[in-house]
């Protein structure tokens, strides 16, 4: 058999993340083009790059070097795995052959040392044919979920899901974010540690952990395997569409997400690699799905009895300061713009500029509020939220 391209993909992965350059090179045939696919979670770049005769030597040249096709059929040895939060790389190969067959190399198929030396040489290889100033064109495009739905990663099994949402406003203490995340327990099959994070304002994050018996992650696996989820990561919503901005209030804002962990412990040799289903897949026609992970969550956060309960925060005062403080907050003087640009729903303001110039300044650099609050050093008025004149 002969050769006659390779697929070549070189992975930077960590706990958190993944990033794969992912390169389709004919090696025979007239059109010697190199496509390489960076795929992201809001665009997908399409580049290509010419490829010489001496680059095909090369590459072909690597090929019997190794002697890399006495590696198709080989066990390869299981990759070094890593629990930390640094990056890493990793590289694989897909030999193409010109009755149609292919064969998928790892670099592990040979002993360690002969595998680290071949994998450093393709991507040498590779990134010299991909530099910027060899580049023919380069094309943005916004996959759509029936497109990711045809994006194959290779993924070990489910480990953890994850539902968070958080939301800001222009009040104090309006800002909350909310977690629950369920996962699988080591060594204790049939069980799971779910646990549940909320957080608001500058108050202290609550956590709360329990263990419960659930098939759950079994269950969202299949749902995996079976609608793709690993691809619906990169779904994208073209800027170019427009968009009704005019029901969006502009000093509020909230997000949600659903995050679903693989082992990969197999294959790159991450044990908890992330994928996100965001709002754009389920607008994009994922919202059941979607909706059925979220219910098990749920269901599973519930049976396990983890529940968090917040402190309640006035609004109107820096919990980091004492009761009746006269120390100045900055945001009481948004929260007092708010409450003058609400005159129209009733507010008098029509003394707005006389009561401003009754505020008094002080020899020290501080001034005094014509609401009989003294001695305030910020450019607001922590009691009315008046500005300094």
């Amino acid at each position: 058999m002969t050769i006659t391209g390779i697929n070549y993909r070189f992975t930077i992965f960590s706990l958190m993340m993944d990033h794969t350059s992912e390169a389709e090179i004919p090696l025979a045939g007239d059109d010697l083009v190199m496509t390489e696919t960076i795929r992201e979670t809001y665009q997908t770049l399409i580049k290509k790059f010419p490829l010489s005769e001496d680059t095909v030597a090369r590459y072909l040249g690597l090929i019997d070097k190794y002697g890399i096709t006495g590696w198709v059929g080989k066990t390869p040895a299981a990759p070094v795995v890593y629990d930390d939060t640094n990056t890493h790389t990793i590289s694989f190969l897909t030999l193409k052959f010109d009755d149609g067959s292919s064969a998928d190399i790892t670099f592990r198929e040979a002993d360690a040392e002969t595998g680290k030396e071949a994998a450093e040489e393709f991507r040498k290889l590779f990134f010299d044919a991909a530099r910027d100033d060899k580049k023919i064109s380069e094309e943005t495009i916004y996959p759509d979920l029936k497109a990711c739905r045809n994006i194959k990663e290779e993924h070990g099994p489910v480990v953890a899901v994850e539902t968070g949402s958080s939301s800001s406003g222009m009040m104090m203490g309006s800002n909350e974010s909310y977690y629950q995340t369920v996962e699988k327990i080591k060594d204790k099959e049939g069980y799971v540690l779910v646990t549940v994070k909320r957080k608001r304002g500058n108050g202290p994050e609550v956590i709360s952990t329990e263990e419960t018996a659930s098939d759950i992650l079994a269950r969202v696996n299949e749902i995996s395997v079976k609608e793709n989820l690993p691809g619906w990561n990169y779904a994208c919503a073209d800027p170019k569409i427009p968009v009704d901005t005019s029901m969006i209030p502009t000093d509020y804002s909230s997000s949600g997400w659903l995050n679903i962990y693989y082992d990969d412990s197999l294959i790159t040799g991450c044990p908890r690699a992330k994928r996100t289903i965001g709002e754009k897949a389920c607008k994009m026609g994922g919202k059941d799905v979607d909706k059925t992970i979220t219910g098990m969550i749920n269901e599973c956060v519930a049976k396990s009895g983890a529940k968090t309960e917040l402190p309640e925060i006035n609004p109107f005062m820096d919990p980091n300061m004492p009761p009746f403080s006269t120390a100045p907050n900055p945001m009481m003087g948004y929260i007092g713009m708010g409450m003058a640009m609400g005159a129209g729903a009733g507010m008098d303001t029509s003394n707005t500029a006389a009561t401003l110039s009754e505020s008094v300044s002080n020899p020290d650099g501080s001034w005094d509020c014509s609401c009989g609050n003294k001695g305030i050093t910020g450019k607001f008025c922590p009691e009315c939220g008046q500005r300094r004149p």
